[in-house]
Order: structure tokens, then sequence, then C-alpha cells
């Protein structure tokens, strides 16, 4: 009586049966890998319109202003932007994974993966978000000069014609840093749950 009752136990059954999904969960974490490259590569592949930006403007505020101390500040802000785009792209192209491959390192390439576009964020603010700001500041400080001194406009009005400009220019930024904050957080949140799994299969 009791070795049958242990045979027909549903925990024995369930034990005792083949691990076939295991292929399957390999698979799903593979296209989520695909996905998740796919989505960084883009994130870089936009993140080039930046240094384009800088370029332009500093750019432009070297040819325009006469104090030596913009001229450096823009010509610093071009070598900033484009040093940036080394250290941003620096180690986020990874290799794809092999076909055969086993879960813990299809787990261990996903896990990658997402600390990437995590720690993409900490280099889009000192490596992108932070030249940009710095070459509409100067900028607009070149403006500002210029529209006191060429056209005689008092700094208070000067600053009221571009109260519109720089209504924009906050709201985008602050746009920006609440989106990249937001998927940071989303993935943070991945990972803590990635440790959970590992640490729950450990047992």
């Amino acid at each position: 009586m009791r070795n049958d009752s242990s045979g027909n136990d549903p925990r024995t059954i369930w034990q005792n049966q083949p691990t076939e999904p295991s292929v399957m969960t390999l698979e799903k974490i593979r296209r989520k890998t695909q996905e998740l490259r796919a989505r960084t590569r883009r994130t870089l592949l936009r993140g080039i319109t930046a240094p384009l930006l800088v370029a332009g403007i500093s750019g432009y505020g070297i040819a325009s202003g006469d104090s030596p101390m913009m001229r450096a500040i823009f010509s610093f802000t071009i070598a900033w932007s484009m040093a940036g785009q080394y250290f941003v792209n620096r180690g986020m192209w990874s290799a794809a994974l092999p076909d055969d491959a086993a879960l813990s390192t299809g787990l261990e390439s996903y896990r990658r993966e997402v600390e990437h576009r995590r720690d993409l964020f900490g280099r889009f603010l000192l490596w992108t978000l932070g030249p940009v700001v710095l070459a509409l500041t100067t900028f607009i400080a070149l403006l500002l000069s210029f529209g006191i001194r060429n056209r005689g406009m008092p700094l208070k009005g000067t600053l009221l014609n571009m109260v519109p400009f720089l209504s924009l220019l906050v709201i985008w930024a602050v746009g920006v840093f609440v989106i990249r904050m937001r998927d940071r957080r989303e993935l943070q949140r991945e990972i803590n749950e990635l440790n959970d799994a590992e640490r729950e299969s450990a047992r």
C-alpha cells in the first residue's frame, strides 16, 4: 500500500516528468536578449545626433563669437562630445549568443544586456547630455551678449525675448531625464528579478 501511494503521489509524478520545457525557456531568453540588444543599438545610433548638434552649435559659436573664453568653451564642448561617443559605445556592442549556449549562459548573456542598458543611462548623462547642455548654455550666453552689445537691448528685454526658447529647452531636458530615470528603474527591477530567480533555483 505504501509503495502504491507513493507511486500515485502527484508531486512524485511531476518531479519525474521530462525537462523538455527548459528548451523553450532558453529560446525565450535568447529572443528577449536579441530584442534588448536591438533596442540598445537603436539607442546608440540615435545618440549620434547629439554630437552633431553640439558640433553645429559650437561651430557657429566659434565662428560668430569674439570672446576667447566662449570660443574655448565651445571647443572644449566639441572635444567632450566627440570623446563621449567612445565612452558611451565602449563595450555596448556585445556579441550574439551562440546557438549551442546553455541555459545558464543565456541567462548571463541576458543579464549583461540589461546591465549594459542600465549603465548606458549614467554614460548618457555625462557624455551626451552634458555636452549638449553646456553648448546650449554657452550659446544662450553668446546670444545675450550679442543682443546687449550690438542691439543695445537691456538684459531683461533680451531674456524676455528668449523665454519661449528657454522654456522648450528646460522641458526637453527634464523630459529626457525623466524618461531615462524611468527606464533605469525598470532595468534595475528586472535585474532584481533575475537575482531572485537565481536564488530560488539555488535552493
